[in-house]
């Protein structure tokens, strides 16, 4: 797609229709980013890019880093992002059953899931993650009951679920099941291999964020071909300036989407563009590397460390651990990590080793508890109002 007709779909907004005037148009260089804080202060009216009749759906983001950003989408929009998962690699049919697990609450991937499944006709199972219907003993339950093919979640779903299953006795992979489709958070290949290690079936990542809806999934070799023709990526230095082809910066995305188009946004990603004819799958297209967040780097004894170069560090440790996070303060990066069983000094000495060596930085290692693993196994805390109720169930209680 032409910069212009990008920047046609953008002037169908008001919010562009303020933002391009005085500016020269043939000079694409010259629009200026459009930026988070441009999308959380504007009227969410302003950003519409279709008359109020032809919407079909409003998202916006969650708000943990800020305003949320509202988000709008045609039904044109909608079938697009069921394109996206039905051309892919995963392909999505009639025999399968989705366990959708993504949660439903204004977030996109869990509602481009189940509008892909209706499409072809496929199975779906709504296991929302945030809901306390469905907690994760709940949700492997089901998977034991029904055998769904494809998982679909956050790769951290993904790996809490396995070790809920593990502790559940339950063995992988599970029966019929063909694919995970994870979303929401980083997967460097490093942490892709771990969770196919993990569950023995491939693993699929879907790119997008709901301001730019679902964007790419990767290949069947983990990459991000850049084949939607509705979305142009740049990279751009820290002063807004192109960088040489095969450099990492910053991710710009601008998208013809009719509910909501972007023109030029800034996401604050870290990314890189490269040759894709080698990839060894059928696309030619370039692929994007991501390497997470800007805000996600670890700035730590004058090193710049991604959260990509992070999860190749742990993802890669002889012993992974169940849940882990890193703690960055001025003086010191603690790693916190818990293990289904404790493991005993030998072992956090050697994991304080091993990503010093491969993170270059001085790394202090605790091991600790960030999810009590009694409560994995838990039953579901919620259940309907009960308006009668015997003598003796109040007793009990």
């Amino acid at each position: 797609m032409s910069n212009r007709l990008f920047i046609e779909a953008a002037l169908r907004s008001k919010l562009y229709q303020k933002k391009l005037k005085n500016i020269n148009l043939e000079d694409w260089n010259s629009i200026s980013f459009t930026t988070k804080n441009d999308l959380r202060s504007a009227d969410a009216y302003d950003m519409l890019g279709v008359p109020l009749h032809q919407v079909a759906a409003y998202h916006e983001t969650s708000g943990t880093t800020g305003t949320p950003t509202p988000s709008w989408y045609s039904r044109k929009d909608i079938e697009q992002g069921v394109q996206i998962i039905l051309q892919s690699p995963l392909q999505i049919n009639e025999n399968d059953i989705v366990l959708n697990r993504f949660p439903f609450a204004l977030a996109i991937p869990s509602f481009m899931v189940y509008e892909t499944t209706q499409k072809v006709g496929a199975g779906h199972i709504g296991a929302d993650k945030a809901s306390m219907v469905t907690p994760d003993r709940r949700v492997v339950e089901i998977m034991e009951r029904t055998h769904p093919t494809i998982l679909a979640m956050l790769p951290s779903e993904a790996e809490k679920l396995y070790y809920v299953g593990m502790q559940m006795g339950v063995r992988f992979p599970t029966k019929g099941l063909r694919a995970l489709l994870l979303a929401g958070e980083l997967i460097s290949p490093a942490r892709k291999k771990h969770i196919e290690q993990l569950w023995g079936v491939p693993v699929y990542g879907l790119f997008g964020s709901t301001e730019t809806g679902g964007l790419f999934v990767t290949c069947e070799n983990g990459h991000y071909h850049l084949d939607n023709p509705n979305v142009k990526i740049e990279v751009v230095d820290d002063f807004g300036n192109p960088v040489e082809n095969g450099e990492k910066g910053n991710c710009v995305i601008s998208s013809a989407r009719e509910g909501m188009p972007l023109l030029r946004y800034a996401n604050q990603d870290i990314v890189q563009i490269v040759d894709g004819s080698q990839c060894g799958c059928q696309k030619k297209e370039p692929i994007m590397l991501h390497y997470g967040r800007k805000e996600d780097v670890i700035q730590y004894q004058n090193k710049s460390i991604t959260f990509y170069e992070v999860q190749e560090a742990v993802y890669t440790l002889h012993k992974v651990p169940f849940m882990w996070k890193i703690r960055v303060s001025s003086d010191r990066v603690q790693f916190l990590c818990q293990f289904i069983e404790p493991v005993d000094e030998t072992a956090i000495s050697n994991i304080k080793y091993e990503l010093t060596e491969k993170l270059g930085i001085d790394i202090d290692v605790q091991q600790t508890v960030i999810i009590p693993v009694e409560k994995l196994t838990e039953k579901p805390a919620y259940a309907k109002y009960a308006y009668i109720e015997s003598e003796r169930e109040v007793l009990v209680k």
